[in-house]
């Protein structure tokens, strides 16, 4: 049995890829990946009232000072924040 071009193509469609749609669709746009990031964060900040910007950035900072030794956490409040060891 032979194939045609058009039995290929629609192979071709049975295997579509999300990923390279998105591609396709942003090259369109001559927007990169990058770019689309980008607004998509800003769009995500502009939305966003500052009681929740405080609480997510809150639990970020957290969790990237909870991979700081005891000693590390010393070391930068000494530097930075002096008061908070003041009784």
């Amino acid at each position: 049995m032979t194939s045609s071009s058009d039995d290929y193509i629609y192979s071709l469609d049975l295997h579509y890829d999300p990923f390279v749609h998105l591609h396709q669709k942003l090259s369109q746009r001559s927007m990169n990946r990058s770019e689309l990031q980008d607004n998509m964060i800003q769009q995500i900040l502009d939305d966003m009232d500052i009681k929740t910007m405080m609480a997510i950035l809150y639990d970020n900072m957290s969790e990237s000072y909870d991979k700081y030794s005891d000693e590390e956490l010393m070391e930068e409040v000494k530097e930075y924040y002096p008061h908070i060891l003041e009784d």
